[in-house]
C-alpha cells in the first residue's frame, strides 16, 4: 500500500509540474516583432494597441467599455493621449520574456488631463484591456508608471468575467500632490503591481478597466510602460499521465477493499 501511495504522489507531481507562469499579455509600447502596435506621439497617436507580447488588446477608443480618448487632427493641444519617453523597470516577465528597456523618444503611453485650463476633460475617462485567461489561473497585474505633478492622482482598476456586463473592484494606485509620489525616477522605479487573484480564472472573453481621476491641469499626465499580465498556465493533463493516475488509483481501492475484507 505504501508503493502505491508513493506512485500515485509521484503521478500527481508530474502533472503539477507542468503549470508554469506564463505572459498572458504585455505592453512596452515599441516592440513589433510579434504583431505589437508601437506608439506615436500627438496628433497620431494610437487609441487601440495589440500587446507586443503574448495576446491582447488594449482599448482607448470607446469601444469594449473603454471610454474614448481625445486626440487632435493635428498637433496636441488639449489631446488626451500622447507618447514620451519610456522606463527599463518591470521589463522581466514571469516567464523570461523581456520588454523593452529602451527609455528616450516615444517609448511609454501618457494618458493626458486634457481639455482647457479650467475643465481637464479625461478625468474619469477608462482605458480597458481584453484578453483570454483559458487553461490559466491567478492572474497578476502590474507596470511601471509616472505621474507629473498635476497628473491622476488615482488609477481604480477593475475586473469583468462576463465581456464588460458587470465589474468588480481590484484596488487602486494612489499618488500624492506631488511629482514622483507614484515613483522617484520613471527610469529604475515607480513598479505599481497588484497580487495574484482567481476572479478570471479560465475565462475566455476576461477584461480589465482602468479609471483616471484626479487630473488638475490640462497637460498633466501620468506615463505607463512594461504592462505585464501574468498568470499560471494549466495545461491539460496528458493522456499517458491521466491513465497512468487512473491505474494507479483503481490499484489503490483494490488494495484498500482486501485490507478491509
Amino acid at each position: 500500500m505504501k508503493k502505491t501511495l508513493i506512485a500515485i504522489a509521484a503521478v500527481v507531481m508530474t502533472v503539477s509540474a507542468s503549470y508554469a507562469q506564463v505572459l498572458v499579455a504585455g505592453w512596452d509600447f515599441q516592440t513589433t516583432t510579434t504583431g505589437g502596435t508601437a506608439i506615436v506621439a500627438s496628433p497620431a497617436t494610437s487609441k487601440i494597441y495589440t500587446a507586443n507580447f503574448g495576446s491582447g488588446t488594449l482599448y482607448l477608443d470607446g469601444s469594449n467599455g473603454s471610454s474614448n480618448w481625445f486626440v487632435p487632427a493635428t498637433g496636441s493641444s488639449s489631446t488626451e493621449l500622447n507618447a514620451f519617453g519610456g522606463s527599463n523597470a518591470n521589463t522581466l516577465a514571469s516567464d523570461g520574456t523581456l520588454l523593452s528597456s529602451e527609455t528616450t523618444g516615444a517609448a511609454a503611453l501618457a494618458v493626458v488631463g486634457g481639455g482647457t485650463s479650467t475643465n481637464f476633460a479625461a478625468n474619469g475617462k477608462s482605458a480597458v484591456f481584453v484578453f483570454s485567461m483559458v487553461d490559466k489561473i491567478n492572474l497578476s497585474i502590474s507596470l511601471s508608471a509616472q505621474r507629473t505633478s498635476t497628473g491622476f492622482t488615482n488609477q481604480l482598476w477593475e475586473y469583468s468575467a462576463n465581456g464588460g456586463s458587470t465589474w468588480g473592484n481590484i484596488g487602486s494606485f494612489i499618488g500624492g500632490t506631488t511629482a514622483g509620489t507614484i515613483q522617484s525616477s520613471f527610469s529604475n522605479t515607480g513598479v505599481l503591481s497588484f497580487a495574484a487573484f482567481s476572479a478570471l480564472d479560465g475565462v475566455s472573453d476576461a477584461r480589465l478597466r482602468v479609471t483616471f481621476t484626479g487630473a488638475s491641469n490640462s497637460s498633466g499626465n501620468n506615463r505607463l510602460d512594461n504592462i505585464q499580465l501574468n498568470a499560471v498556465a494549466v495545461p491539460e493533463p496528458s493522456s499517458g499521465a491521466l491513465l497512468v493516475l487512473g491505474g494507479v488509483s483503481l490499484v489503490a481501492v483494490r488494495s484498500l477493499r482486501k485490507k478491509n475484507s
